[in-house]
């Protein structure tokens, strides 16, 4: 059955609409041609994305003729620019508390949702507005949603409306945003996004979208050069508005574009021509100074914050000024802990540092719980790793993830539940917080979905998070006294996932534990059996791990125990070592690609200009590793790589590339230089988006026919060690046709 109805059912809900605002008795002081000038200035606005001055107008009229719907959409287009969400979901309360299927009310709620980024909330207001009363707004505001939660869907959806609706400007605007969305499925898309761009361009020169838009896309995509005409093009047609402004503030500051004698003073020229033409806004406000602080001038940047903070002291845009604070105190902790070491004095501040700013980022009037997940992020870890550790504070920061953490599950439900475990009274508390967690960490990995390639990894995916979770529910149960729901649970963990190796820890210990009792009851055989097990659990869970592992320690304090000393452990562990290399190496060869494909050709420069073709690849073995220095993981494992890249620089046989994702030549260098590395570093000119990666790190290793056989995404335990496996597996391959 078709979503959209006949125009019968248009002239229906028009009528339908002016009759209910018939008789609503408010006293008029305008004119219907006025407001409909109104109207078409609120449309300016928005086709302008100068949203705070049509805040400001919207306001007045809304004041004057409150029960005019189209202006109410209006008027929350303007909130939605600002991503007010909050004051939009006000104006769909209005309307819906009296009329609960209203089209229009039902699209303002839409937009509420669109400007939260809540994208399942979304779909069913969206739906019903467009099926209800189908304008190309609301079948825009359905295809964005769509967008975001089913590409095939929203492309469905798109074929099924007319050629008129097709070609409303909304509806173009959000094909190309759809198309822009579908490149993770073929990278092709992005092109096809940006030719759609260009057409809505041609169709309507005067909409501030058509240039933004692609120009963000642009920029994402390290095509800055691209990305620049279109943010000018975007600040002539319209000198105020925000989102052309930030754009090209970013583009200047975070890249090559310009020499970095010229890009504060022609940053500044633009800001300057911005408050001519903008009013001042805490948006407005809080972007001038995101840039100041990313050209160093802290002072001009915190005048800026204060400025913001004080107009709007609980709005949209402070949570974000608060956050810098909260951001600084944790880099900072990181920094002490990396150049004093942990046991300093100077890192035992820092963590007061980090735990107080925590504390006031929590205290303060916030608009939501954007930030707030982060702050008990950063919280938990200030005060877990103090010494002594406060156990209700931790416990305190522990609940505080538990309720408002919407991306880091995987750390919510793993270490934090053990430390609340291990380090509070609250274990029994902990467990149920675990089981809780069970079907938050389903709900997050099926809203993740589209980020998995196949449904085998998903269900992996899904099988360690559940791991993690039955983790710490069976370790809290074990530390409440509940010993066998504790083992029982534990074992479920290891079903899942058995080279989880705080599980096998975990249930070493509570074989051990078994074992004490077996022995209280003189019951020698069933210890000998209990240790047995506990030896056999830490073995499994032996093994590379990218922090101390606890198995090793259990292992040897287990066989100290057993054998009445510590002789002949160092070639026991030496043959667990080994075995445990032999099975990483199985696995890592097990994963080489049945069915490799080649990979998308290109040119690209090194940092001192060289070009590089992959055309120059042609009977080598490749290894082509994507990285920036933004990236946490990509950082953590670039003292290895750097190994990694020594170990072959000189082999005939063999090339090295690193492809590195930052906009900006001063960046990478500067990193390299910081570290003391001199590894090969292609600069990413958009290629990346044209391959396809979209997660970070990623390796390829090609063949000498160019085929990618294996694929690493994220890090290794031992870089070196196991690129190296990888690289030989294709040259004894090579070597024997």
């Amino acid at each position: 059955m078709p979503l959209r109805p006949t125009r019968s059912g248009v002239r229906i809900g028009l009528l339908l609409v002016g009759a209910a605002l018939v008789g609503c008795g408010t006293p008029r002081d305008y004119t219907p041609e006025e407001l409909e000038t109104a109207k078409a200035e609120l449309r300016d606005h928005v086709r302008l994305g100068t949203f705070e001055a049509g805040r400001l107008f919207g306001e007045q009229w809304i004041a004057r003729a409150p029960d005019d719907l189209e202006l109410r959409v209006l008027y929350a287009n303007q909130l939605a620019g600002g991503q007010l969400y909050r004051e939009i979901r006000e104006q769909a309360d209005g309307v819906l508390a009296d009329k609960p299927y209203d089209p229009w009310g039902l699209h303002i709620q839409a937009l509420g949702h669109l400007a939260a980024y809540d994208w399942d909330a979304v779909l069913e207001p969206s739906r019903r507005a467009w099926a209800a009363f189908p304008r190309p707004e609301f079948a825009a505001a359905h295809l964005r949603a769509l967008a975001h939660n089913d590409v095939e869907a929203a492309f469905d959806f798109l074929k099924s409306l007319d050629a008129e609706t097709r070609a409303a400007p909304e509806v173009f605007a959000a094909h190309a945003e759809l198309q822009h969305r579908a490149r993770r499925e073929d990278p092709a898309w992005a092109d096809s996004s940006l030719a759609t761009y260009a057409e809505f361009r041609e169709r309507w020169p005067g909409h501030v979208v058509g240039y933004v838009r692609p120009a963000e896309n642009l920029f994402r995509a390290n095509r800055a050069r691209e990305a620049l005409r279109l943010a000018e093009l975007a600040m002539a047609l319209s000198p105020g508005s925000v989102d052309a402004r930030m754009l090209h503030w970013a583009i200047l500051v975070e890249s090559d574009v310009l020499p970095a004698e010229e890009r504060r003073p022609a940053i500044e020229a633009s800001m300057a021509e911005f408050r001519d033409a903008a009013p001042e806004s805490a948006r407005g406000l809080s972007m001038m100074a995101f840039v100041y602080r990313e050209l160093g001038d802290v002072e001009r940047a915190e005048g800026l914050e204060a400025t913001a903070v004080a107009r709007e002291p609980g709005g949209r845009h402070a949570p974000l000024i608060y956050y810098r604070d909260l951001r600084a105190a944790s880099r900072e902790v990181s920094r002490i802990r990396e150049e004093y070491g942990e046991d300093s004095p100077e890192y035992r501040a820092q963590l007061m540092v980090a735990r107080d700013a925590a504390y006031r980022y929590l205290e303060r009037p916030l608009y939501d719980d954007m930030y707030r997940d982060i702050a008990y992020l950063n919280l938990f870890r200030a005060v877990r790793d103090m010494d002594p550790i406060p156990a209700e504070e931790l416990a305190g920061a522990v609940r505080g993830l538990v309720k408002h953490s919407a991306v880091n599950i995987h750390i919510t439900y793993g270490e934090a539940i053990l430390a609340m475990v291990d380090h509070t009274p609250h274990a029994p508390e902990a467990a149920e917080l675990a089981r809780e967690g069970l079907q938050v960490s389903v709900d997050f990995l099926r809203g993740s979905r589209q980020f998995f390639d196949t449904e085998g990894e998903f269900e992996n995916a899904v099988r360690s998070y559940l791991a993690r979770v039955y983790d710490g529910m069976g370790w809290a149960y074990f530390k409440a006294g509940r010993v066998d729901d504790g083992r029982h649970v534990l074992e479920r963990a290891l079903v899942l996932s058995p080279q989880n190796q705080s599980a096998r820890y975990h249930l070493g210990h509570v074989y051990e534990h078994l074992a004490t009792e077996a022995a209280e009851r003189a019951d020698t055989e069933a210890a000998t059996e209990w240790l047995d097990r506990a030896e056999d659990s830490y073995i499994a869970g032996f093994g590379a791990a990218r922090d101390e592992n606890p198995n090793q320690t259990a292992l040897e304090a287990l066989y100290e125990s057993r054998n009445g000393s510590r002789e002949g452990i160092e070639e026991y562990l030496a043959t667990l070592d080994e075995r445990d290399r032999i099975r990483r190496r199985e696995r890592i060869l097990e994963s080489r690609d049945e069915a490799a494909g080649t990979y998308e050709p290109f040119q690209l420069a090194q940092l001192d200009g060289e070009m590089v073709d992959s055309a120059d690849l042609e009977g080598k073995v490749a290894v082509l590793h994507f990285w920036g220095t933004w990236c946490g993981p990509c950082v953590v494992e670039m003292p290895e790589y750097q190994k990694f890249d020594e170990r072959y620089r000189t082999d005939p046989d063999i090339r090295v590339l690193s492809i590195s994702n930052d906009p900006s030549h001063d960046v990478i260098e500067e990193y390299l230089s910081k570290n003391n590395f001199d590894f090969t570093v292609l600069v990413d000119d958009g290629y990346v988006g044209r391959a396809g990666v979209f997660a970070w790190p990623t390796t390829w290793f090609v063949d000498r026919e160019g085929y990618v056989q294996f694929v690493k995404v994220g890090t290794a335990l031992k870089l070196d060690e196991e690129f190296s496996w990888r690289v030989e597996a294709l040259r004894e391959t090579d070597d024997t046709r």
